[in-house]
């Protein structure tokens, strides 16, 4: 089995956990032979550890002739400048979320990887979420008919004092942790129609002056409503993490179980509708349903969904297979995200 050598750009939070872990949980497939890092305590724990160069400027470790790949784990601010770099250098690229938070960024991206033809992978790893592939096998059936509306919540009650709390980093709830449960949320929501959105940013707990408690809702002519929340300043965590209604049922899920249950429409009784009002009963219409109901846990041996990311990306590198992950589809979750730094207000 070929292995594709790659290099991490980055050795913090994500850079450590999503892929630097990831690529060597699958060594036959991949060999981390460079890290770039600001750090010098962390260059020399990946030097100990990775037995890889390291580097402390970009500009030389893009220019390292031995990487075939570049995971792009540096802080969101740099995410364009790095990615461009490192393609026009001839590597392909995997870049955290966000991207950018301006569409205009993507497009340069993207126009840097078809010009240099190389890849582009945007690290929407949660759309690999074991939890959320269940969710969508369950409405993708049609067994909750027509979706009506999907809300995604995430929630506590705490501050925030890292790099991440920062405007002038990119920082902020919306760039940080919203790019996951939006591209969730855009997966019901096709990209041919016209969308209504509204979104609310406060700053409340943090530290810095970014925003912590993010509420967005978005509608289309033909699509089903949308509505995230996510927040810092929960005192009461809800236990529903994502809940969708349809005309035939609903599902409801934490985030390591989804419960869903529905019933067939066309077996209800048939109703005739009364001419005139109805005098003789003082009483609420109510029906009994013969509900169907089905329950899945995340299984206690599923693979990480990082690891699937970098999985499904070998398949790309050595074998042709198509990208499951877009730029072009994640470009949706960064205009989103531009229009709601517009319409917030923050």
């Amino acid at each position: 089995m070929k292995k594709i050598k790659a290099g991490v750009a980055g050795y913090g939070r994500s850079g450590f956990y999503h892929h630097s872990k990831s690529l060597l949980s699958l060594g036959d497939r991949y060999e981390i032979v460079a890290v770039c890092e600001t750090d010098e305590k962390r260059r020399k724990e990946a030097a100990e550890n990775l037995k890889c160069r390291v580097y402390s400027d970009f500009g030389r470790f893009a220019g390292d002739s031995d990487m075939e790949i570049v995971s792009i784990a540096t802080p969101s601010f740099l995410h364009p400048e790095h990615t461009i770099a490192a393609l026009e250098a001839g590597k392909h690229v995997v870049c955290e979320k966000p991207l950018s938070d301006r569409v205009a960024d993507v497009d340069m991206m993207i126009k840097a990887a078809k010009k240099n033809k190389k890849i582009f992978a945007p690290f929407q790893n949660r759309r690999l979420d074991p939890l959320f592939t269940k969710i969508k096998e369950v409405t993708d059936s049609g067994i909750l008919g027509k979706i009506v509306e999907v809300k995604i919540t995430s929630q506590d009650f705490n501050r925030r004092w890292d790099w991440q709390i920062f405007k002038k980093y990119k920082g902020g709830t919306l760039n940080d942790t919203c790019p996951h449960y939006i591209d969730w949320g855009l997966q019901f929501l096709p990209s041919k129609d016209t969308y209504t959105i509204f979104c609310q940013l406060e700053n409340t707990l943090t530290c810095g002056d970014s925003d912590d408690h993010v509420k967005i809702v978005m509608k289309g002519k033909n699509s089903p409503l949308l509505d995230i929340e996510v927040t810092s300043s929960s005192a009461y965590e809800q236990a529903e993490k994502i809940m969708i209604m349809g005309t035939k049922g609903g599902l409801k899920g934490t985030n390591r179980e989804i419960w869903w249950k529905y019933c067939d429409p066309d077996k209800l009784p048939a109703r005739v509708l009364p001419k005139k009002p109805m005098t003789t009963e003082r009483k609420y219409d109510t029906e009994p349903i013969d509900w169907k109901e089905e329950h899945w846990g995340v299984p206690e041996n599923a693979t990480f969904f990082s690891v699937i990311f970098y999985e499904r990306l070998y398949e790309t590198l050595t074998k042709g297979a198509p990208l499951y992950i877009t730029p072009e589809s994640v470009r949706r979750v960064i205009q989103v995200i531009e229009d709601c730094h517009r319409i917030g207000g923050l």
